[in-house]
């Protein structure tokens, strides 16, 4: 809770109408100062703190948060791994539409979605303009440009990531005349590229604040950018870079989810939310995504809305075999691992990433049936890696429910070794160190922290997890491990959708997906994930309709 994340809350509310425009083109803002007037560094400062509070996504209320949240919740359930959840599938019917492929150009989610990232570049460029004018020999403009070309590559990273065609608006950028077709794919990347290059370039290993952005989250950047790209070799000296910094994986898995090591050894990048003021900086994208918490003394979350649930496909994939490795081809056979009675061995990360009915939730109660919102969604699995625990003394009890400081982690350190992991297998280069890497996160989840009894007796469950032997560690192989490792130490981080498509198998993983969970879950049957649709979500028709001549549609929308 260092200073940066008082000075978010503060800044937020003071410049909140910088962002304040009805539409992300509209040319005629009501609020908006003048540009050149903000002389004072002081005051040009509070605008590059705003620009890092628009990482939450939180502007003008709630709704833009919920539907179009920094988090991207909403595009994990479009995958295999999550459930929209809530009170019932007719409950934010915008993201029920995208977790069964059925959204069109007028889904609101998709709107806030396109939104949000918009009005955080705004206030970038905003800032950029003004740290250029700021004429002061003391004020670090260099690196403070740096922050903010970051921030601007992240924001349309995140657009290119959902939209694919996006227009890509410079400082100097007249956004009433900037299509989304100006640039090619290959050239928006680059563009992105060139934001986090410069920011490398200038950026300091330390930035003085805890939350500012440094070379390490650059680098960061570069290498998220070149495996969404599949430049295997440029991103392993990007993550070269950060593993040879201060870094370390944290003793225990489930620490992830505490304040304690919130900006602990492996934050690369996120995003600070405080309780400062809950209603300028608390963490609203995650905010419906609380569960219930029925019966526990201390009060628990007050409430909560209960959505973004886990997967019965996810839950069966931390079955283990014999040796305690992953069923690649076959998890999803057999019996599901629902609550508590599962006999089967599992991997322990699958009891702190979500709720079990009868395993105890965060060392407070057990997680039951009353926990669950509605009974559409039985048997629950309720996330957990985005809340405290529900007696911490620092927890917001009523709302917004389960309001606390807990960041939300963009890159964390065990994402960049399963990077560096991936690019060697992908270039066959040095698979033995490709699985020494995986093994480091794996050993983590083994040599960790179970989740343990109520009474403290013993592990909550028949938790089995082993490393991967050098036996039969070939490209194939190592490949399957690499992806199902993913998969499971990352879920319900908002990253699974945007994995299948960067490997190719988004159809056929989610349309086997459909039929299968479908035979399951009745909201899910006959859904179908359409090639050359699906990849991408469509351009807003709100925004068509604002600048016809400037945004041409996706395909097949």
């Amino acid at each position: 809770m260092k200073n940066i994340k008082l000075q978010l809350a503060i800044a937020t509310l003071a410049l909140l109408p910088f962002g304040c425009q009805k539409d992300v083109l509209d040319v005629s803002p009501q609020g908006q100062l003048a540009e050149g007037s903000l002389s004072s560094a002081s005051v040009v400062d509070k605008l590059v703190v705003a620009s890092y509070s628009a990482l939450g996504a939180h502007f003008f209320g709630n709704d833009e948060a919920f539907a179009g949240p920094s988090t991207n919740w909403v595009i994990d359930v479009r995958s295999d791994d999550a459930y929209k959840g809530g009170g019932g599938i007719n409950d934010r019917t915008d993201i029920h539409q995208l977790e069964t492929a059925v959204m069109d150009p007028t889904n609101f989610a998709v709107a806030q979605k396109w939104r949000n990232p918009m009005f955080g570049i705004s206030r970038t460029n905003y800032a950029i303009r003004e740290i250029a004018r700021l004429e002061s020999t003391t004020y670090p403009k260099e690196i403070r440009t740096a922050e903010m070309r970051l921030l601007r590559g992240y924001f349309h990273h995140d657009l290119k990531r959902n939209f694919n065609q996006i227009p890509y608006l410079l400082e100097t950028t007249d956004p009433t005349t900037a299509k989304n077709t100006q640039y090619s794919s290959d050239e928006l990347w680059r563009l992105i590229e060139a934001d986090y290059q410069f920011a490398f370039d200038h950026l300091p290993p330390n930035n003085g604040e805890i939350g500012r952005v440094t070379k390490y989250t650059a680098a960061g950047l570069l290498a998220k950018l070149y495996m969404d790209k599949g430049e295997f070799e440029k991103a392993i000296p990007m993550c070269d870079f950060i593993l040879s910094g201060p870094f370390s994986l944290l003793q225990n898995f489930d620490d992830l989810a505490t304040l304690q090591y919130e900006n602990g050894s492996e934050s690369i990048f996120c995003v600070q939310f405080s309780t400062a003021n809950n209603f300028a900086n608390h963490n609203w994208s995650n905010l419906l995504n609380v569960t219930r918490s029925t019966g526990i003394a201390a009060g628990g979350y007050a409430n909560g809305d209960d959505f973004y649930l886990a997967s019965q496909n996810l839950a069966n994939a931390f079955k283990t075999d014999a040796n305690g490795l992953p069923f690649f081809d076959t998890f999803n056979n057999g019996q599901d691992v629902e609550t508590s009675t599962y006999s089967g061995a599992l991997d322990p990360r699958i009891d702190h990433s979500f709720g079990r009915i009868g395993i105890p939730w965060k060392g407070t109660a057990l997680y039951s049936e009353d926990w669950i919102r509605s009974q559409d969604y039985y048997p629950g699995f309720s996330g957990k890696k985005h809340v405290v625990a529900p007696n911490d003394p620092q927890i917001h009890n009523s709302f917004p429910w389960a309001g606390s400081g807990l960041n939300f982690q963009i890159i964390r350190l065990a994402e960049v070794i399963l990077w560096k992991a991936e690019a060697l297998i992908e270039t066959n280069q040095d698979l033995e160190t490709a699985r020494e890497l995986i093994n480091q996160v794996r050993n983590r989840a083994k040599n960790g922290r179970y989740v343990q009894k109520l009474d403290n007796s013993g592990p909550a469950a028949n938790y089995l997890i082993n490393p991967y032997p050098a036996s039969g560690w070939s490209q194939d192989y190592a490949r399957k491990a690499l992806r199902f490792e993913r998969r499971l130490e990352l879920c319900m981080e908002g990253e699974r959708f945007y994995d299948l498509l960067r490997w190719g198998t988004a159809a056929t993983t989610i349309n086997q997906y459909y039929q299968v969970e479908g035979t399951k879950r009745s909201w899910l049957a006959g859904a179908n994930f359409i090639v050359g649709k699906h990849e991408f979500l469509p351009i807003p028709q709100s925004e068509i309709d604002l600048a016809p001549d400037l945004y041409t549609q996706n395909p097949n929308y």
